[in-house]
């Protein structure tokens, strides 16, 4: 069972707090996305980020709030 490395995995806000070691919470993720300051996502009902953005997400120097992405709820506001 291969997967396609151009296929995206995504991973809900639960999964991606696990797979940083449950630092920030999930409930700190979806906070987060709703502010604009993760490049998160919603497929159906589901929140979710990319592995490649969350990893490029993790690993910026700062603090998780210093940056808003376009095409999130603030990131959209002039």
């Amino acid at each position: 069972d291969t997967e396609d490395p151009k296929m995206a995995r995504f991973l809900t806000m639960s999964e991606a707090s696990e797979q940083l070691g449950g630092v920030p919470s999930a409930a700190t993720l979806y906070r987060l996305a709703a502010d604009g300051h993760l490049p998160a996502k919603r497929i159906g009902r589901k929140l979710v980020i990319s592995q490649a953005q969350l990893d490029l997400w993790a690993d910026l120097p700062g603090s998780a709030r210093a940056k808003v992405y376009a095409g999130t709820a603030r990131g959209d506001q002039s």
